[in-house]
């Protein structure tokens, strides 16, 4: 785990692999995920749990998912997302999601068609090429 000081307090790290990292930013207050490689169904999943984890212990409404490097999900990781780990995420505070869409063509299909199910309207999600225009929309929400 490693901590830097950010303007708000400390980043803290969750979980750091070859396949995504799961951070809180202080900076900026949200969670932030950057999808690296392919993640296997234990790892995807475990992905998830640290942003859940991360949202919970610092009491956070904001996620920006930088997957531009994401791979295809499976259809069963695709179905417990939206019908487990979406409801929890949204239980624990999450508000807004700003998605840094990937570059590969089926991968972003696939993005875009998970968000696209319905949800309770207590969530919004935007999409964006660069994590700078995700970044500055994030931090114009409130």
């Amino acid at each position: 785990m490693s901590l830097d000081i950010g303007p708000t307090g400390p980043d803290k790290t969750y979980l750091d692999t070859p396949y995504a990292c799961v951070r809180w930013v202080g900076s900026g207050s949200w969670v932030r995920v950057e999808w690296r490689a392919w993640a296997n169904n234990s790892g995807y999943r475990a992905a998830h749990e640290a942003v859940i984890l991360a949202l919970r212990e610092n009491h956070a409404a904001r996620n920006l998912i930088d997957a531009r490097e994401a791979k295809v999900v499976p259809e069963d990781d695709q179905r417990w997302l939206i019908e487990s780990w979406v409801p929890r995420a949204t239980a624990t505070g999450r508000r807004w999601t700003a998605v840094v869409m990937p570059t590969r063509p089926l991968a972003k299909t696939i993005s875009e068609n998970i968000d696209k199910r319905p949800r309770l309207n207590l969530t919004k999600v935007e999409y964006f090429a660069t994590v700078e225009q995700a970044a500055a929309w994030l931090s114009a929400v409130n």
